[in-house]
């Protein structure tokens, strides 16, 4: 718990410096992912879509960010392996730093501080406790980094690749809580750090 404090209050403390800077424009960007899941979350690859905006594009911007993403999720019925669609929603404010190289592409590196909600849209009907529990709405800490590039399309348009890590803090085994619970089994919580990989692509308006 102290590391999410001491991470909320770092992107705060930056979004207030960044905030201040009155030369930085306000940029909206819309943008599809495609996002490799770990593996260890029982979550498959997942094609998604989104939205950023803030004051990016200064030589040290902020924003935030909100991707909604469609991964598969492999569960276990009647003896048979099915893959069901789940819900991954990632938000997050972040800090940037613009590499200024005086040409229409330009770099950028950043680091933010979020978190990642995950809940199953297609759990059976007559599935057990352990699958059902896989339907509950997770939630927990993330912290991400990564960097791109930004190509200037005109003075108001950039075209924007990006590619982002996600360190997802105590992921917990939800099924094998629920299915210990059932059998009255004591089971202390397990927690797990996995590591989600984002790449996306997308346009920025600038105003």
């Amino acid at each position: 718990m102290r590391l999410v404090r001491t991470g909320y209050a770092a992107v705060l403390a930056l979004a207030v410096i960044v905030g201040s800077g009155q030369a930085a424009r306000a940029d909206l960007s819309a943008f599809v992912a495609n996002i490799n899941f770990d593996k260890t979350a029982n979550l498959g690859s997942g094609q998604g879509f989104g939205l950023r905006w803030g004051k990016s594009s200064s030589i040290i911007g902020g924003e935030t960010s909100l991707t909604l993403a469609f991964p598969e999720r492999k569960l276990l019925i009647a003896g048979e392996i099915q893959e069901e669609t789940a819900t991954a929603l990632i938000y997050e404010a972040r800090i940037l730093l613009n590499i200024p190289l005086g040409m229409a592409v330009s770099p950028f590196v950043g680091a933010g501080f979020g978190a990642v909600t995950v809940t199953s849209t297609d759990v059976p009907k007559g599935a057990d406790t352990a699958i059902k529990a896989l339907g509950q709405t997770q939630t927990n800490s993330a912290f991400s980094w990564g960097g791109g590039l930004r190509y200037s399309l005109s003075d108001r348009l950039d075209l924007r690749a990006d590619f982002r890590q996600y360190v997802v803090f105590s992921v917990t085994g939800v099924a094998l809580q629920a299915a210990a619970a059932e059998a009255g089994v004591p089971l202390e919580e397990e927690d797990n750090t996995v590591q989600h990989n984002k790449i996306s692509l997308g346009v920025s308006l600038k105003f």
